[in-house]
């Protein structure tokens, strides 16, 4: 932020030299970048952080040069000489939102000629990047520039009835500011508007139809104070940054806008020749109440970890406007106007040590009596879930958690979006108005990006959040998603990745999570391939995850155009910490093993299949493996050959092969008749 060096030392008694102001302010945390001569002064580009708009202006730095050097900052006194009829009968103020407006001051001056300002007055504003316009519109910007506070000034006789009414702006309502746009604006904007029409934008810029003109005589002069919200707001939303909306935004001093309005009148009647009418019209239904804080020095001491007197803490908060009061070892203060920033006791700590000198502080660490951490919530399942996913040779990506509302849409179809859509009421960009529901909109993203840049082989990952708007308010759950593509293998060996191979990562990662077993049900379009595509659910019914080959349609959508694995798993299916394993004694006799080849419909699927296996084998089967699954030639239209191995095992005794092969032909019989299937 650009200052006048001259103008700052303007307002200190014995102020120091240019060169020990620049050391002693980037001291103290208001870092002087550059400084380039100008005439008889300097361009100083101070680096003044955002939550500090009271160092925004020449007053409030020069009140940080007091106290960094020594000097005394000079009285602030306006000279202001009013005649004529009282403000009060000439302009009426009515804020119908006192919540965005707490305080809004008119004064009126008339009989003013306009003309070009004079020749030190252009000099700072130039200095400080502000292009002279006319005497009342370089009088506004000079007082902004000096005190921080903004103001604009009407034609009087352009303002209706000469009523300003603070208000909301109306649904479809239309405004041309003073640098030509068309606005349209919104009930979430607030204007300042006359007894017809709006006639600015609260807080950002005028009017063009109530503007200082060559033909301009008497002025309504604006001072107020707007919430920083609905003015950040706004001008988001509009596209718009002014020197105005740079204040508001952030924080303005609601007890300069009546001292800035005098000052303001002044200056203007000064330049113009014109008179202010006696009185302010001051609307003020929201009054600022001021903060009080107490300090420990002591405990000051232990934070800076160095001794600071007491009588340093009294004179630095006193210079910079705390007004505090010692008893024992306590400071009480009252926070000023102009200090948005001050909330907390440790932010008086930093006032302190930051005028006493950073470099005072020792460079000690301290001594802290710690104890081991713990991850709790839901981090050890986060954990759980990223280390999985990790060690079946995925690759993790982090994805924005706001996607756009087309997104969102799609992902309403998913079988696991149980909640409402979660809109976002003031989005960084369009592309990100909604928060996601489903991590495949996002995944599907980077995958195209590797894509694109020719990584054609991908295994990716993301464990996320994703929200929902239920019935108690926003929901927030655990999810996993999967993005399988190309080619798996080694270099002697590769194969292309199928709806196999995406099972197999799946029912791996399930298994080291914890999740309960899982049911693969045909299903998840048109997310996924009606032929490749399955809905996870657990033996109970609920839908936790889905997998498959991305739909044609999805496929278009995110301009993939290879074939594409995703899964999805809800981490809410799974428990927070896995049972201890327990010891099973190792099998003392051996096992049989004995194929069984089943031919069957091409709609029974394997799950369908293994749990009826599974539910009418001998009590002697150990374990149940899928060998291969043949369609083609040789076989009816929709027919298809699944080989099983069973694993036979008797817990006492070695089996016999006639034992095995009657459980085998029980077993086949007892299929034929509850799935109506043969065997080769």
């Amino acid at each position: 932020m650009r200052f006048d060096q001259e103008w700052i030392r303007e307002q200190l008694e014995d102020a120091p030299s240019g060169d020990e102001l620049a050391e002693r302010l980037t001291a103290c945390g208001l870092n002087v970048e550059v400084r380039e001569p100008s005439g008889d002064s300097e361009i100083w580009d101070v680096d003044v952080t955002t939550n500090r708009p009271d160092a925004m202006n020449h007053r409030g730095l020069a009140r940080e040069g007091a106290v960094a050097t020594g000097a005394a900052l000079r009285p602030l006194t306006v000279e202001l000489e009013e005649s004529g009829e009282a403000a009060a009968e000439l302009v009426s103020v009515e804020i119908e939102d006192p919540g965005a407006c707490s305080r809004y001051v008119a004064r009126v001056i008339r009989g003013v000629r306009l003309g070009e300002s004079p020749d030190w007055m252009k000099a700072r504003l130039e200095r400080c990047g502000v292009r002279p316009i006319n005497n009342v519109v370089d009088a506004t910007n000079y007082v902004l520039l000096e005190l921080g506070q903004p103001l604009h000034a009407f034609d009087l006789d352009l303002v209706a009835r000469r009523r300003i009414v603070v208000r909301r702006a109306r649904e479809g309502e239309e405004l041309r500011t003073l640098d030509g746009e068309l606005r349209k604006l919104d009930p979430s904007m607030l204007v300042i508007a006359d007894a017809e029409r709006a006639t600015a934008l609260a807080g950002i810029m005028g009017g063009a139809e109530s503007e200082i003109n060559e033909g301009t005589r008497d002025i309504l002069l604006e001072s107020a104070w707007f919430d920083p919200l609905v003015i950040r707001r706004a001008a988001r939303k509009l596209g718009m940054h002014t020197e105005a909306s740079h204040r508001f935004e952030r924080g303005a001093d609601p007890e300069m806008v009546p001292v800035a309005a005098d000052a303001a009148a002044a200056l203007i009647a000064r330049l113009t020749g014109g008179s202010v009418c006696p009185g302010r019209v001051d609307t003020h239904p929201r009054p600022w109440s001021p903060r009080e804080l107490e300090l420990e020095v002591a405990a000051l001491s232990r934070f800076a970890g160095l001794e600071i007197p007491a009588d340093d803490v009294l004179r630095i908060l006193e210079g910079l406007g705390f007004a505090p009061s010692r008893e024992d070892g306590t400071v009480r203060v009252t926070v000023p106007s102009w200090r948005v920033d001050i909330e907390l006791v440790q932010d008086l700590h930093e006032e302190v040590i930051r005028h006493v000198g950073y470099d005072a502080v020792p460079s000690v660490l301290p001594t802290l009596s710690t104890a081991p951490g713990e991850r709790r919530g839901a981090w050890p399942l986060v954990d759980r879930a990223r280390d999985a996913a990790v060690g079946v040779g995925l690759a993790e990506v982090i994805t924005w958690a706001f996607i756009a509302p087309a997104e969102d849409t799609l992902a309403a179809s998913l079988p696991l979006a149980q909640d409402d859509p979660l809109p976002l009421d003031n989005p960084l960009a369009g592309t990100q108005g909604t928060m996601r529901r489903s991590l495949l909109p996002g995944l599907l993203s980077a995958a195209r990006t590797n894509l694109n840049q020719g990584e054609n082989d991908l295994a990716l990952f993301e464990e996320g959040r994703v929200f929902g708007l239920g019935e108690g308010g926003p929901v927030e759950r655990e999810h996993l998603g999967i993005v399988l593509s190309g080619s798996v293998g080694n270099w002697a060996h590769r194969e292309k990745v199928s709806f196999l191979h995406l099972k197999g990562v799946v029912e791996e990662v399930a298994e080291r999570i914890g999740f309960p077993a899982l049911v693969w049900r045909r299903g998840g379009a048109p997310w996924l391939d009606e032929a490749e595509g399955a809905v996870l659910v657990t033996e109970d019914g609920r839908t936790v995850g889905l997998a498959g080959r991305l739909g044609g349609a999805m496929a278009g959508r995110w301009e993939i155009r290879q074939p594409l694995y995703v899964a999805e798993l809800d981490l809410s299916a799974a428990p927070e910490e896995l049972p201890l394993p327990r010891f099973r004694e190792l099998p003392r006799f051996p096992a049989v093993l004995a194929d069984m080849t089943v031919e069957h419909r091409e709609t029974l699927g394997y799950a369908e299949l293994e749990a009826a296996v599974r539910g009418l084998a001998s009590g002697l089967v150990e374990r149940i493996e899928l060998v291969a699954r043949y369609t083609g030639k040789g076989l009816p239209e929709g027919a298809v050959r699944t080989t099983l191995r069973l694993v036979y095992r008797h817990g006492e005794r070695s089996l016999t092969q006639d034992e095995v092969n009657a459980a085998q032909e029980a077993l086949r019989a007892a299929l034929a008749e509850k799935l109506g299937v043969t065997f080769a």
